[in-house]
């Protein structure tokens, strides 16, 4: 039974039993009170807004091993683009002090290295608070920082399976965005609240995860709605600018989510529209020469898989398997392990054995450590069904 975690359940209770009779992509009278009470719960946090001073830091643990699925799910650091300030001069060659300690912090976490990202997002905050009391930055450029260090500090929490730790400091990422006066609709709250839904998917909270996705895709999608339709008329890629850019990046990486999340909760017609609309994002946006567009075909293909539709998710696999052999894209090795359960299911032993020696292979190229165990799986399947011994499912 879902326990009631805020003052918006009930709403969201009602939203989910008219939506489940419903049977439809579009939107519906259940996902528009759905919508209505995440936009709610936003506007809560902006009449509940924490001091820009008195913002408080939880300890990072650490732990060794492979990264939790929760990693999977963080789009990454806001970016000084996205909120559209920085730090120091405009002279590109001058950067100040708490810019370069930002920039070393973000490329300490694009290394994977997190202890070290953690220490540096902390040295900033500090460093952020000497400068603001010696008025060599302003109130807005600190709470600046506090906006970006928290956002980090929060996708470390994340990646280190700390949930909790998480959901608090993207909360207070948000708290400090609405008190610079950020509309609710603006793309850095969307991509906050898009995390967000992710960790309610991750801790069990499916109302709320729910209401968080469609918040997210509702509100970017009239966005783009205008250069969208002009595209599709003359048959051509839209053309967008940074800002759109970011924007339909988002939609993408909201819409996966979304129907990576009703993929799980078996509700696999809704899921299917989600993943196309994502692939076509990523299409626009990144090209079918990257590994999110790899990613997004490969949720697609899966999704055939569980539906028994065997044929067309081979054809979507080969298809990401030859983009990925043609580009050196990593994501290849769950694409070949994804084909060797097709493979099984169609009793193609010798084929499945190859496909998944293929998949080990490729993950151990690229260091892919979730491909490489699915791999090692499917080949342990394989040899079991060759000697006729039962397996376990």
């Amino acid at each position: 039974m879902l326990k009631k975690y805020n003052s918006c359940s009930l709403f969201e209770k009602m939203a989910t039993s008219i939506a489940r009779k419903l049977c439809s992509s579009s939107v519906n009278v259940g996902q528009q009170l759905k919508l209505n009470c995440f936009k709610l719960c936003i506007r809560r946090e902006q009449h509940n807004l924490t001091p820009a001073r008195f913002f408080t830091t939880p300890a990072i643990k650490y732990r060794t091993g492979t990264k939790s699925r929760a990693a999977l799910l963080v789009s990454g650091t806001l970016s000084f683009a996205l909120l559209g300030i920085n730090f120091g001069k405009k002279d590109e060659e001058a950067v100040d002090p708490l810019t370069q300690k930002y920039r070393d912090a973000r490329l300490a976490h694009m290394r994977q290295d997190l202890k070290e990202a953690d220490n540096l997002y902390h040295e900033c905050l500090k460093l952020a608070s000497h400068l603001v009391e010696a008025k060599d930055i302003t109130e807005e450029k600190f709470l600046t920082a506090r906006i970006l260090m928290y956002d980090g500090l929060a996708d470390i929490a994340m990646q280190t399976g700390q949930i909790e730790t998480a959901e608090a400091l993207y909360k207070d990422t948000m708290k400090g965005c609405l008190q610079q006066g950020m509309d609710i609709n603006h793309n850095t709250i969307v991509e906050i609240s898009l995390k967000l839904a992710s960790i309610y998917a991750i801790i069990g909270k499916k109302q709320e995860a729910e209401a968080g996705y469609l918040f997210c895709i509702q509100t970017q999608t009239p966005k783009l709605k205008t250069k969208m339709k002009q595209a599709k008329d003359a048959g051509i890629r839209p053309d967008l600018d940074e800002q759109e850019k970011d924007t339909a990046a988002l939609l993408g990486m909201a819409l996966g989510s979304y129907g990576r999340f009703l993929l799980y909760e078996k509700r696999y017609t809704e899921a299917l529209p989600m993943f196309k609309q994502a692939c076509a994002y990523a299409d626009y946006i990144l090209g079918p020469k990257s590994n999110q567009y790899i990613v997004v075909l490969n949720d697609l293909a899966t999704l055939y898989i569980v539906t028994n539709r065997l044929s067309e998710a081979e054809q979507l696999l080969e298809e990401g398997i030859m983009l990925s052999n043609n580009f050196d894209l990593a994501e290849g090795a769950a694409l070949y392990c994804n084909l060797g359960a097709v493979h099984l299911r169609k009793g193609k032993i010798p084929e499945a054995t190859k496909t998944c020696q293929l998949a080990l292979e490729f993950a151990k190229k690229f260091d892919h450590k979730m491909a490489y165990q699915m791999a090692e799986s499917c080949l342990k399947k394989c040899e079991s069904l060759k000697s006729g011994k039962p397996t376990e499912e």
